[in-house]
């Protein structure tokens, strides 16, 4: 077991090294940036639902503004049709989670067993 050495960790073998543009550091920045907003922002809304809060409805809102901005940062990788399903599907992600809280904050457990994607 101890003399054991997983098979993906030949880096000198890689065909193509790894370089970084001032492009892709811009866009790696932006991505880091984004994904701190979504950690943020999914953080305060868990809180506004827990804790009733009265400025619920505005952090959600500004948690879903979020895969707006993930789209624009993915339309030149991928194009806008890629992008904008990310969106979509990262927007579903985030409504069924606030869903899913709620329905735990009220103590639906049965809800939130049967809780299914849409």
């Amino acid at each position: 077991m101890y003399d054991y050495y997983p098979r993906y960790y030949h880096y000198d073998l890689r065909q193509v090294p790894l370089v970084w543009t001032p492009t892709s550091v811009a866009l790696n920045q932006q991505l880091r940036a984004l994904w701190e907003q979504h950690v943020y922002w999914t953080r305060l809304v868990v809180n506004s639902i827990v804790g009733r809060q009265p400025d619920e409805t505005e952090t959600i809102a500004r948690l879903l503004r979020n895969t707006d901005d993930f789209a624009a940062a993915l339309k030149p990788l991928y194009g806008p049709t890629a992008a904008n399903k990310f969106a979509e599907l990262f927007r579903r992600h985030l409504t069924i989670a606030a869903e899913l809280v709620k329905e735990l904050q009220a103590s639906n457990t049965s809800a939130a067993v049967v809780c299914e994607c849409r």
